[in-house]
């Protein structure tokens, strides 16, 4: 239960930044929904690494990660963006926790529409994209503190706004 005191602070919906209970306009996400989905993703990233991919796991892994790139090599924003919640459901996926994938569909669905749009999108996706592929390497060769800080580079990356760097 919600402290009244919290209620009158923060009105009954939202915050300061929400006074109607509104959600944000803003291009880029606020840094909670950033901060929660590298929480969930490193915590995915910790188990695999833990249990270790089977070789075909790393082959669907290193597939959904090229056609990121093939996406993003084509300029295709629409099919990159879906392209990379796969992956990235993919890879939550094999940790079998269904709270852990679930949550992070959730918050991709809640950052679709507030990621950087239109040109400055198109700009980094290769980038963003070349980075799934780094990300499953460092995991089969069992780097994890590489494959982590890889993660959470992407993750921070993706979720700018525009004109942020």
């Amino acid at each position: 239960m919600v402290p009244a005191a919290w209620h009158a602070q923060h009105g009954a919906m939202g915050g300061p930044d929400f006074p109607d209970g509104g959600c944000s306009s803003s291009t880029a996400e606020p840094p909670d929904l950033a901060e929660l989905r590298m929480l969930i993703e490193l915590a995915a990233l910790r188990k695999l690494a833990d249990r270790g991919l089977t070789d075909k796991e790393l082959a669907v892994s290193r597939r959904l990660a090229c056609a990121t790139v093939s996406s993003a090599r084509s300029g295709d924003v629409p099919g990159y963006l879906e392209a990379d919640a796969v992956f990235h459901l993919y890879l939550l996926g094999l940790t079998g926790d269904p709270v852990l994938t679930e949550s992070a569909r959730m918050l991709l669905d809640v950052g679709k529409g507030r990621r950087r749009a239109g040109r400055q999108l198109a700009q980094r996706i290769a980038i963003r994209a070349g980075e799934h592929g780094e990300i499953v390497r460092l995991l089969a060769e069992d780097m994890v503190s590489a494959a982590s800080e890889m993660l959470r580079h992407h993750v921070a990356e993706d979720l700018l706004g525009p004109g942020e760097t």
